[in-house]
């Protein structure tokens, strides 16, 4: 863009007045076009994005966002050093420094930033049309698994979902509520303390069962429990495999304290009840009439993790952050506890749960099968 005097640019020699409107429509014309350029790629990202009225969660301490809060239970995570790196850095009752995946869901899917959990008392109109989670730390599909933490098992998660529709009604109509139920994504995740309180640590199941006849025993509740849910409205489902179990820091440190390596047996029963997961879900949307329920795995993701720390950023995958990390969670990861300097470094926030970083990955993993997918609530007829 210079003339032929050397050193002299050609944008600061005179102009007539064509030259100046043949530029100015030249710039138009240009920024027009990169205008639309934004504007369709902003459309095609929005379009890639399922839409959802609202999102519902059902599970473990890997999905509740606080309800433990408000029931008498020791597996409560709403003191610090838990929520150090949530806004406010307050505890909430996520068991991790940050985020879980149905908060990250939630934003992603732009519902809203964060699910409240559906016990919290002072719960606004919009909290409830948008979604909350019914989710309680320390449960699983096995009624037996909550008899020692006194927590909300699964099946009484179902009767406060109940409660939740009552409640929609009130606020919307009874039309309008099944059609939000009918259109919103639920998120189920359990299955770990089943297994970790009922057959590796505590033995009770084994006097009953094999380990492939605990899967099967724990698959017939999980295919109830989805029923359940079907039957009161819900259409759009991405339940949860189990992760690589043996690879907690708190059984590595029952199995493995010295070495500490993976529980080899452990994990490969986790793949086990997997494969059988993947097959029945299947099985259950073609019985299920309109309804799209899908396997989420969690596994190998985790496990890419573990076995690639340094591509999400992770210096540590058998430790938590909290403490040694080795065996502190719960009332033992508390103020008294130092925690590392960075929590982003650490796959675990303490010997059982993710930090926020493993869980944003998890979160995106989850996003890609909802979008291969095109599950959304446009597709409820």
């Amino acid at each position: 863009f210079t003339n032929n005097r050397p050193g002299t640019n050609y944008f600061q020699q005179p102009r007539t007045p064509n030259q100046l409107k043949i530029v100015s429509m030249g710039i138009t014309i240009t920024c027009f076009a990169f205008i639309l350029l934004v504007q369709r790629c902003i459309i095609i990202n929005a379009k890639s994005v399922p839409k959802f009225p609202a999102i519902l969660i059902f599970g473990d301490s890997t999905v509740d966002t606080g309800n433990n809060n408000y029931i008498s239970t020791i597996f409560q995570g709403n003191h610090c050093p838990y929520g150090e790196n949530f806004p406010g850095r307050i505890p909430t009752g996520r068991f991790s420094d940050g985020k879980l995946v149905p908060d990250f869901l939630a934003s992603m899917l732009g519902i809203k930033e964060y699910i409240p959990p559906f016990l919290q008392p002072d719960l606004s109109n919009h909290d409830l049309l948008t979604g909350v989670s019914f989710a309680s730390a320390g449960s699983g599909y096995d009624d037996l698994t909550t008899t020692t933490t006194k927590v909300i098992p699964m099946s009484d998660q179902i009767k406060y979902f109940e409660q939740y529709i009552l409640k929609l009604q009130l606020i919307i109509g009874e039309e309008k509520a099944q059609k939000l139920v009918s259109g919103a994504l639920v998120v189920v995740s359990a299955g770990t303390n089943d297994f970790i309180f009922n057959f590796y640590d505590i033995p009770t199941r084994r006097h009953q069962y094999n380990i492939t006849g605990y899967q099967d025993f724990l698959q017939s509740l999980l295919q109830n429990f989805v029923e359940d849910l079907y039957n009161l409205g819900v259409r759009n489902m991405l339940v949860a495999g189990l992760p690589p179990v043996g690879c907690l820091p708190i059984q590595i440190t029952a199995k493995s304290p010295f070495l500490r390596k993976c529980i080899k047996e452990e994990n490969f029963d986790a793949q086990s009840y997997n494969v059988k997961l993947a097959t029945l879900l299947k099985q259950i949307q073609d019985a299920l009439l309109g309804s799209n329920v899908l396997y989420s795995d969690s596994y190998h993701p985790f496990m890419h993790m573990i076995n690639h720390p340094k591509k999400y950023g992770f210096l540590k995958t058998r430790r938590g952050c909290c403490g040694s990390g080795t065996y502190e969670a719960g009332p033992f990861c508390n103020k008294h506890r130092p925690v590392c300097k960075n929590a982003s470094e650490y796959l675990f926030w303490d010997s059982i749960h993710p930090g926020e970083s493993a869980y944003q990955h998890l979160s995106n993993m989850a996003m890609k099968k909802l979008r291969h997918h095109k599950l959304s609530h446009s597709k409820i007829h």
